[in-house]
């Protein structure tokens, strides 16, 4: 009988994609003992696709690719067998084509690095750039002084891209793309003088330059605007069908895949649109837009815009909101022995640049929950 310790190791070699052959072996047979081994071996990988994993890199589809592929082997006994060893299997594989995609990241950013680094590390300084041509710039502390983008020069002043001022023609426009990986963070300062602060896991489009009435980039994940006022043309940030805009402000807005958007204004004025609503914001107002519409609230800006100067604050948050955070910051995956903890609040002041057992040190302070570290695998515990 195995242990549980050397289950576990299973599950997360067979999610990660670095599972032998033998060891998936095992795998099956262990899930085949029993419908209570399916149910642990589910809820993990439901755990793991909630890190992002499962979204970003389009595991449903992947699955139905592999479902495909497996069709044409000799049939196990059972439709049930054979329905669940596809489950292990498309877990494996394409979760392995995720980790690939990563290590190709992780290599170019890091190119002295012989592979992905097996420890859990803060984040840093990095990001891709990708022109309008589709050349990709590896940005870091490594990068390049100054590059072209289009007709426009880009420089990099302390790990910040600064776009050289430039007037609207009636040339085509070209757009930029800024991409920062899980464990990542740039700022770029925009062409009309807009500085915005990119999170990890996170893409901004932009113009190399901005013509016309308004000035309108495109967001993914999250990022803090410092806009730039210009009198007749106004800032937009379009992100999942919702448009915010500005004529001069700061303001952080966020929406990673699984959750809703969140706009928290910090100084100034912004009027949020979305589904046909509208709604204007004053300083210390956030709109959480999801489903069910536009929701205003007000809040302690600082919970939301930590982030930019080093930190992470929280005040009664789930411990889960807290991991998810943290995950795409330190560039982990987590799961938990017991679920409840999901829901578990807790307030804490972070340092974002600390060691990651000085993090959990902090959250353990609260005498409810513990962490074990294999790796870049980090297991919850009740306490």
């Amino acid at each position: 009988m195995e242990s549980d310790d050397f289950i576990q190791h299973l599950i997360v070699a067979s999610l990660e994609g670095t599972a032998s052959d033998e060891e998936l072996e095992k795998l099956r047979q262990w899930l085949e003992e029993s419908e209570a081994h399916w149910d642990e071996y589910g809820g993990m990988r439901r755990q793991w696709l909630r890190t992002g994993a499962g979204e970003r890199y389009e595991v449903e589809r992947g699955w139905r690719s592999v479902k495909e592929r497996l069709s044409g082997r000799k049939a196990m006994k059972g439709r049930r067998v054979m329905r669940r060893w596809w489950e292990v299997a498309a877990a494996a594989v394409v979760l392995l084509l995720a980790g690939g995609m990563w290590h190709w990241t992780a290599e170019g950013l890091d190119g002295e690095r012989g592979g992905v680094d097996e420890r859990i590390v803060p984040g840093g300084k990095k990001a891709v750039l990708v022109l309008g041509s589709n050349e990709q710039v590896v940005l870091g502390d490594g990068a390049e002084d100054a590059v072209w983008a289009g007709n426009a020069e880009v420089r990099r002043e302390e790990n910040t891209l600064v776009y050289a001022a430039a007037e609207g023609d009636t040339a085509a426009v070209e757009y930029n793309r800024l991409i920062t990986p899980r464990g990542g963070e740039y700022t770029v300062v925009l062409a009309d003088g807009t500085q915005v602060w990119v999170n990890a896991d996170s893409e901004l489009k932009y113009p190399v330059r901005f013509s016309g009435g308004e000035r309108k980039v495109y967001l993914k994940g999250e990022a803090y605007f410092d806009v730039a006022k210009r009198d007749g043309q106004k800032f937009v940030v379009c992100t999942n069908g919702t448009e915010v805009t500005v004529l001069g402000t700061e303001f952080n807005v966020k929406n990673y895949p699984g959750g809703g958007m969140a706009t928290t204004l910090v100084e100034g004025s912004v009027v949020i649109g979305h589904g046909g609503q509208e709604c204007r914001l004053r300083p210390g107002q956030q709109a959480y837009v999801d489903r069910t519409g536009v929701q205003v609230r007000e809040v302690e800006t600082v919970l939301y815009t930590a982030w930019k100067d080093g930190f992470f604050v929280y005040r009664d948050m789930t411990l889960d909101g807290i991991l998810k955070e943290l995950s795409r910051w330190y560039d982990f995956s987590y799961f938990y022995r017991n679920e409840r903890l999901q829901a578990l609040p807790l307030t804490a002041k972070i340092r974002r640049f600390d060691d990651v057992e000085k993090v959990f040190e902090i959250l353990k302070s609260t005498g409810q929950v513990d962490f074990v570290i294999k790796g870049k695998t980090v297991t919850v515990l009740s306490k």
